[in-house]
């Protein structure tokens, strides 16, 4: 084994670890903790926006997909139909796939969603109107909870990932 693809495997494993731990803890634990914790939690979200959460996530999300692309044609020889259609080909084929769509759907959904809804109360802050900032309020809690819905899709998909890889060589 050559020392670029135990680096592509690890890079794949340990990123892809990241993020799905990230997610499953981000969508079941951190979103609802953060909404309970009411203006409060405005805090948190903005402490973790400054440490580069916002940007940290999707760099892991891109790594597991890029390497787990190019290991996906190393171990199918170039996408071979035989090597493919076996049940191990199928299995990471799978699981691919299902990676892809959470990460699209992070990036398509969760992470506008997310950003709408943390402009929209920094908006409502400034606001003096209360009917307007009611509104606006209303906007971005439909827009957080539109964001904290696709999160758990994504920390789903990627569990089911993290699962289908584990067990494809055991196939």
């Amino acid at each position: 084994m050559s020392t670029f693809y135990l680096t592509m495997r690890v890079l794949h494993v340990l990123c892809g670890a990241i993020w799905v731990g990230m997610a499953a803890f981000g969508a079941f634990f951190l979103m609802p903790a953060v909404h309970e914790a009411g203006p409060e939690g405005g805090k948190v979200t903005a402490a973790l926006e400054r440490r580069g959460l916002v940007a940290f996530i999707p760099i892991m999300a891109v790594i597991t997909v890029v390497s787990g692309f190019w290991l996906y044609w190393r171990y199918t020889g170039g996408l071979s139909p035989e090597i493919s259609r076996t049940h191990a080909g199928l299995t990471f084929g799978v699981g691919g796939v299902l990676g892809l769509a959470a990460a699209i759907l992070g990036a398509g959904v969760v992470s506008p969603a997310m950003a709408r809804a943390g402009r929209l109360s920094r908006e409502a802050a400034g606001l003096t109107d209360a009917a307007a900032r009611t509104s606006t309020l209303a906007a971005a809690q439909q827009a957080r909870q539109r964001g904290q819905t696709g999160a758990r899709f994504v920390a789903v998909l990627l569990i089911v990932t993290v699962s289908l890889m584990s067990v494809a060589l055991l196939l």
